[in-house]
């Protein structure tokens, strides 16, 4: 698949990207496989770069898989918590996860009262 893009400072970069997909690319048609590749990595960019970036996730290594699904819900309450609070908290909304993080850490009395309060 070859892709053109558009540079801010006007330049036009190409590239040709290769997928490998359980399907019929010529089935699927340019435009659905384009849009089955932007899904992929709209979730890749929006969720596991910020897990990897904040949790170093990549590199975790845990004995039992258990532990690792554990460690896993435990991020996504963090991250459901600042997306969920965000828009509610002025003082929350600019800040990233690992400012939020370093913030609870240092009064955990605040996490305390996050967590037992309803979201509703």
């Amino acid at each position: 698949m070859d892709r053109r893009r558009e540079c801010s400072n006007g330049t036009i970069q190409e590239e040709t990207v290769y997928a490998i997909t359980s399907r019929c690319a010529h089935a699927l048609g340019e435009l659905a496989l384009g849009a089955a590749l932007r899904a992929h990595w709209g979730i890749e960019n929006a969720v596991h770069y910020r897990r990897d970036r904040t949790y170093d996730e990549d590199r975790a290594q845990f004995q039992k898989k258990s532990t690792a699904q554990v460690m896993a819900s435990f991020r996504n309450l963090a991250i459901a918590a600042r997306h969920h609070l965000a828009p509610r908290c002025a003082r929350l909304r600019d800040r990233t996860l690992p400012q939020m993080h370093r913030r609870l850490a240092a009064k955990p009395q605040i996490a305390v009262t996050l967590l037992t309060k309803p979201w509703l």
